[in-house]
């Protein structure tokens, strides 16, 4: 928590600051990024690590079309082997007139899951067994904020809860979780904007 508050004290001067001289959000923005991120899982005192991406196009200066993907690195306790995930949706981005972007969203989403019959705890030796792996379907709010420094690139912060259940031929395991992530993506506009008179 007092990282995340340092983190937006230290953004903060951009946001208050940042010039009107040239807009980049905008209808036919494309924006794409990829990061390292880090959730927790709400029902079990575990964390995961994602290899993590998202490409995003702007139908209109307010509304975006956005697809994430979650490649599952590593997992403290082990009580997943696999939990690689992919999400769909849109978000709403409100209006502001800088180039400060925050937004809220849906997306519904799947999992490639894979479970252990029992978490390992610490360094204990115990035999594992993996479920088979299965399909999970997904549901999850996002909201962050981007910042476009240039007409290039951008700084965003997103967070992320997630809401789903694997189900396997062992017990059932919670895929409830929050995220977050945070880094540097790039943009462009594919529409061509009309020259000023």
């Amino acid at each position: 928590m007092v990282k995340q508050i340092v983190i937006i004290l230290f953004f903060m001067p951009l946001f208050l600051f940042s010039q009107e001289e040239s807009r980049v959000i905008d209808k036919g923005l494309v924006r794409f990024q990829g990061t390292i991120g880090m959730g927790k899982l709400l029902n079990l005192n575990e964390t995961n690590i994602f290899l993590t991406g998202n490409l995003e196009y702007y139908i209109q200066s307010l509304i975006s079309a956005r697809g994430d993907v979650y490649y599952f690195l590593k997992n403290d306790e082990n009580s997943l082997k696999q939990n690689h995930q992919l999400f769909s949706g849109a978000s709403y981005h409100i209006k502001t007139n800088n180039n400060f972007d925050p937004y809220i969203g849906f997306q519904p989403g799947m999992a490639l899951t894979q479970s252990f019959n029992s978490p390992r705890k610490g360094n204990e030796s115990v035999q594992q067994f993996s479920s088979s792996t299965s399909y999970s379907p997904l549901i999850s709010g996002v909201v962050g904020f981007n910042y476009y420094a240039s007409k290039w690139f951008h700084l965003f912060v997103d967070g992320r809860i997630v809401q789903g259940r694997h189900l396997s031929n062992f017990n059932a395991v919670s895929l409830n979780e929050v995220r977050i992530s945070f880094g540097l993506g790039f943009n462009f506009n594919v529409l061509k904007k009309k020259g000023k008179n």
